[in-house]
Order: structure tokens, then C-alpha cells, then sequence
């Protein structure tokens, strides 16, 4: 060896060779590398591996979705005047024939009155009209008075009825109109912001004063496309088919805007008429409990359904793909060629939870690198510690923090 080098040596400062250098130092490192297996290396580095998994998993769909409340009325005074009090505090719960508003009733009580007084006026002529009549009868059969007066005192009677009777209608509609300055609540629910304060004028049928909306349970709008419709109507045929007197399961998930699921699960309203031809989508209408008040009209979230069942999906942990130039690749353990590391490329398909479901590239039972990837150097040795990995993990830390405070 040492014959060798002075050899090397001796040829590197007469010829200036670059390819001799370059071969002696490619053997001096050849035969260092030898030396050093010769006296024992380092051991292979130690890695995490878990197995493939290959189980039957639902495979999930999340739309973009918006909150809404079942019903929503606008209250507007229905008769005008000045507004005179108020009896609700904003953003509280109300219930349905709760007083929220009074208008000044002294006008429509005073045409009430006056209503009262057209009244008392046509039923005395009435009366007045009908004695006529009695009395001209008589008189008319023994010729003592024209017949003429007769019809006379009779269409005076009958336009004295007619008087009381408007007389009446007009009472009816005083009463009412004084009834009308009471605004009471409509529905049961969530009150918002006083759009009139006191003392304003308000116009009948025009002035909004509030906003009321139901809150319990909350409405949930979602569009999906139309094949997933379909997979939707095949998975839930009676909670989609028209008519079904089947009370819907509840099946959907309401993840929140910042990726919380929200703690009750929705059932299936009702799907929409028709696709709209412009988006080629179908609105889809979810209910959800809302017993605290939690959801509000007009959040955003995410709505996730189960749409179809996977058989047999291979499943890999999601941080065990990695991806270079649109390709994605797993790191395998090969514990039949002494732990040799081999880098597979993978065909992914959906998600499930932290996993991914591999189409093509693995098969069951194979053991891949979770943790340590950075040292599984595909072509050489590793050790390896397998460490399964659970499918029901939940999607994220945070999710399984939160179900844990809720006790699920």
C-alpha cells in the first residue's frame, strides 16, 4: 500500500497527470473506506417505520358552506306615527307575541272613539227609520197615508242598517289599527339592532324597525356537483327522495371557520328543486341543533359527508409522502434485504383523516418510513422501529384536544 502511494506520489509531481490523481485518490478512499469496515463502523441509523394498513374507510366530501336561519322577518310597523317605546335589549332572545315595540296610540283611540260615536249616530236612525215604518204600515192598509211615504220610510230604513253596518267596519278597523301600534314578536328567536330609536316617525309598511331570526335549529346551505349528487342520492336514497316520511339520520359534520367541528352533527333538510344550469350545482339544505346560540346567520365553515365506502384501502400516514416535481414517493424498509431502504412512487388516492389511500405502489404489511426520513438514504442499511399508527386517529391535534374537553 505504502509502495503505492510514493508511487502515486512520485508520478503526480513528475506528470501532472489529472486522471492519475483522480484514480489515486479514489483508491486511497476505496481503501480507507475497506479499513474502516474492517475495524467496524457506526451501526445503521435508526428510524420510525409503521406497516401498511388496508381496511374498508368511508371516503369523506367537504363543500364549502353558509349558515342561515330557517326563518328571517323583517318587522315594519303597520300603521304610522311616532315610535313611543321599546321593550327588548339588541342581540336578545324573544319569543313569539313578545311586545318589541309601541307606537303613540292617542290618534287611533281618539278614531276609535269618533268610530264608537258613527255608531251610536246609525243605530238611532235606524231605530228612528224603523218606527217610521211601523207606523206608516197601518196607515198605508187603511188608505189614511200614500203608499208613497211608506217606501219612503222603508229606504231610509234600509239605509240606516247599511250605516250601522259601515259604522261597525269602521270600528272594526280603529280596533285594529290601535291593536297594530302593539308590535309583537312574530317567531321565536335571535332579535338584532334597533334601526329606529325612540321618538322617531314611522311609516306604515316602509320603516324597518328590526331584524328577527330564528336560531334553534340553524339551517346550513351547501352546493355540490352533480355526480356528487348522485353518489349522495345512492348513499341516502330515502332522506333524498321526494316526499320520504324517513326522519333523516344525522350524518353531516360542521367544521367551523377556525377547524373546529362544531358538537352536533346535522340531518338533511332537503335538497333543491333543480340544478342550476349556470353552475351546474344543486343547493343542499342541512339541520343543525343549536341549543347555545352558537351558529349565527351568514357563517362560513365546511360541511363533510360520507359520500361512498373505499374496500380494502391501503393506507399510508400522509407525512410519510413525500412529493418532488409532481411525483410522490414513500420510503420503504425492506426487512427481507436486511433493511435495505428503497424509495417506491406512489399513486394517491383520497384522503382519510391523516392518511392518504395508495391506488398503486405499496402493498399491505410493508413498513414505511413515519419519522427519520432524512437519514433513510435509499440503497443502504437503516433500523428500523416499527410503531403502528392507529386509522381512527382524529384529523388534528387541536380536533382531538377539543373532543377530549367535550368528553366524546
Amino acid at each position: 500500500m505504502c509502495a503505492f502511494l510514493d508511487f502515486c506520489g512520485k508520478s503526480c509531481s513528475r506528470l501532472a497527470d489529472v486522471t492519475i490523481i483522480i484514480a489515486c485518490l479514489l483508491l486511497i478512499f476505496a481503501c480507507g473506506e475497506k479499513a474502516k469496515d474492517q475495524q467496524g463502523g457506526a451501526p445503521p441509523p435508526a428510524v420510525v417505520v409503521a406497516p401498511v394498513l388496508q381496511k374498508t374507510v368511508p371516503i369523506y366530501a367537504e363543500y364549502v358552506a353558509r349558515t342561515e336561519a330557517r326563518q328571517t322577518v323583517e318587522i315594519r310597523a303597520r300603521v304610522g306615527g311616532y315610535l313611543d317605546k321599546i321593550f327588548f335589549e339588541e342581540g336578545s332572545k324573544v319569543k313569539a307575541g313578545q311586545p318589541l315595540f309601541l307606537i303613540d296610540q292617542r290618534p287611533y283611540k281618539a278614531a276609535l272613539h269618533d268610530a264608537q260615536g258613527q255608531l251610536a249616530q246609525a243605530e238611532a236612525a235606524q231605530e228612528k227609520a224603523e218606527k217610521d215604518v211601523d207606523r206608516l204600515k197601518p196607515l198605508v192598509a187603511a188608505d189614511a197615508a200614500p203608499e208613497q211615504d211608506l217606501d219612503k220610510a222603508e229606504a231610509e230604513a234600509q239605509f240606516s242598517t247599511a250605516a250601522v253596518v259601515r259604522a261597525k267596519a269602521a270600528i272594526d278597523k280603529a280596533e285594529l289599527d290601535l291593536k297594530f301600534t302593539e308590535i309583537r314578536a312574530p317567531i321565536t328567536g335571535i332579535i338584532g339592532k334597533e334601526e329606529v330609536t325612540k321618538g322617531n316617525l314611522v311609516t306604515k309598511d316602509q320603516t324597518l324597525l328590526t331584524t328577527l331570526s330564528s336560531w334553534d335549529p340553524m339551517r346550513v346551505v351547501f352546493s355540490l356537483s352533480e355526480n356528487d349528487y348522485l353518489l349522495l342520492a345512492k348513499r341516502y336514497p330515502e332522506e333524498t327522495r321526494e316526499g320520504s316520511v324517513k326522519k333523516s339520520e344525522a350524518n353531516f359534520e360542521l367544521i367551523m371557520a377556525d377547524n373546529s367541528i362544531y358538537p352536533f352533527k346535522g340531518r338533511l333538510s332537503f335538497v333543491d328543486r333543480a340544478l342550476d344550469p349556470t353552475t351546474g350545482t344543486l343547493n343542499v339544505y342541512v339541520s343543525f341543533p343549536n341549543p347555545n346560540r352558537v351558529l349565527r346567520p351568514g357563517l362560513f365553515g365546511r360541511i363533510r359527508v360520507v359520500l361512498q365506502e373505499e374496500p380494502n384501502a391501503l393506507l399510508v400516514p400522509q407525512r410519510a409522502v413525500q412529493e418532488m416535481q409532481g411525483v410522490q414517493t414513500v420510503t420503504v424498509v425492506e426487512p427481507e434485504k436486511e433493511n435495505m431502504v428503497a424509495l417506491r412512487t406512489v399513486t394517491l388516492g383520497p384522503r382519510y383523516k391523516d392518511f392518504f389511500i395508495i391506488n398503486k405502489g405499496v402493498k399491505a404489511g410493508e413498513l414505511i418510513v413515519v419519522e427519520g426520513l432524512q437519514k433513510a438514504i435509499p440503497g443502504q442499511k437503516v433500523t428500523p422501529e416499527e410503531k403502528p399508527i392507529s386509522q381512527e386517529n382524529p384529523v388534528n391535534q387541536e380536533q382531538a384536544d377539543s373532543r377530549e374537553k367535550k368528553g366524546e
